[in-house]
């Protein structure tokens, strides 16, 4: 958007303290990790896929990265056809 009335704040946000992503990308690892183990070996239930593919170890983990990959990329450039111009909403003069 327009710099014009722009004031940089005084103090960082909570979300910008060191500490605070360390412990975010920390969690954020491990919870992955222990979802892709969890998909090896599930305890809870007998899976019977329906297709050969369901068999692969950790399949579902690839499946939703891929989705979730093919929908940022496809977004980033959807917003070029959709997109207005950055000076679209300024007072005019």
């Amino acid at each position: 958007m327009s710099d014009k009335n722009h004031t940089p704040d005084k103090k960082p946000g909570w979300a910008d303290n060191p500490t605070f992503i360390r412990i975010f990308i920390g969690i954020l690892t491990v919870s992955a990790i222990a979802a892709g183990l969890a998909g090896f070996n599930p305890a809870w239930k007998n899976p019977h896929p329906h297709f050969a593919v369901e068999g692969v170890p950790v399949f579902f983990a690839i499946y939703g990265f891929v989705a979730f990959a093919f929908i940022v990329l496809a977004g980033q450039h959807l917003r070029k056809l959709v997109g207005r111009k950055e000076e679209y909403y300024d007072e005019r003069e």
